[in-house]
């Protein structure tokens, strides 16, 4: 084989492959929702307003919580990660503040909105973790799973710190 055509032959494999990985990346990210971060949700949390028709789930312990979602009556939550709290104003206020008390430099808690795979927004979100994946596997069922902190994130890279 001539070394034109080998090189031929490796460019067409390379191609290839880097094609067939990120068909497979967005046939991924086709299937799952997430969380987009918005400011103005922030304030939500922080003030402790209850939006009307959601329900209120917690990851964790209730009085210290890892996240904390507020997801739309429209949609039926399967999981067996998050809880459902009753949650008042007075609770959330205090959830977030408590929730804000260990921010170190960058690593701030945030919020913003949960979105369908479809793109719709079904809901709120609020925690220091800002990556989910959320899956529908029926109309109106949604899997809402662990957040965890988004690749190079500060909050990853005080995590990798506080464990030295």
């Amino acid at each position: 084989m001539s070394e034109k055509k080998r090189v031929s032959s490796v460019y067409r494999a390379v191609l290839l492959c880097t094609v067939f990985i990120f068909s497979g990346c967005v046939s991924h990210l086709a299937v799952s929702g997430g969380a987009q971060k918005r400011m103005d949700v922030e304030k939500l949390f922080d003030s402790g307003t209850i939006v009307p028709d959601h329900s209120y789930y917690t990851d964790g312990p209730e009085n210290d919580p890892v996240a904390i979602i507020a997801l739309s009556n429209a949609y039926q939550l399967r999981s067996e990660l998050w809880s459902q709290r009753e949650m008042t104003s007075e609770k959330l206020r205090k959830a977030a503040f408590w929730m804000r008390v260990d921010e170190v430099g960058f690593c701030t808690t945030s919020g913003g909105v949960l979105l369908a795979p479809d793109g719709k927004e079904i809901g709120f979100w609020f925690s220091k973790r800002d990556a989910t994946i959320i899956r529908e596997p029926e109309p109106g069922v949604v899997e809402i799973y662990p957040f965890s902190y988004a690749g190079s994130s500060a909050c990853a890279r005080q995590e990798l710190r506080d464990k030295l």
